[in-house]
């Protein structure tokens, strides 16, 4: 799932959605299916794999998204997704204005530009599994990098 948010800063996302990414530390192919609905400040997030399912609410879906990550964690599986990679993470206001569904591609010492944006939903080869933990120290980092 690709979202650009136009121009105009007035960008929505849809209110239901559905993804699905590979499981890292699963079988092979081996996927989780997500199931988003709702917005600001109740956004409703469920994960469907091994027969099994997860349902969290957050104030947003990136917090929702590590919840559940933190769950499959513990299973030893991680989804192989823009929202579970090292050096993504919502930055700013764009948090609440996408409800969590997109984020920045961080660069140590490097502002981010709209053409950092991610769905943290979507998944390449460039994803760098990484706990919640990592991702957040990550993020840390990377704020004191930037001039």
């Amino acid at each position: 799932m690709v979202i650009d948010p136009p121009d105009n800063g007035a960008w929505q996302p849809q209110s239901m959605f559905v993804s699905q990414t590979l499981l890292a530390g699963g079988s092979v192919s081996e996927i989780v299916r997500f199931e988003g609905r709702g917005k600001y400040p109740d956004c409703r997030l469920c994960a469907c794999y091994r027969d099994q399912v997860i349902e969290v609410s957050a104030t947003d879906f990136f917090e929702a998204l590590c919840r559940i990550r933190e769950a499959l964690a513990r299973e030893g599986v991680h989804p192989l997704c823009y929202g579970a990679s090292l050096d993504v993470y919502p930055v700013g206001s764009m948090r609440k204005q996408t409800n969590g569904v997109l984020a920045y591609h961080l660069t140590m010492g490097r502002a981010v530009t709209p053409f950092d944006l991610v769905s943290v939903f979507d998944s390449l080869a460039m994803v760098i599994p990484a706990t919640v933990t990592e991702q957040h120290d990550y993020y840390s980092q990377w704020l004191q990098s930037v001039p």
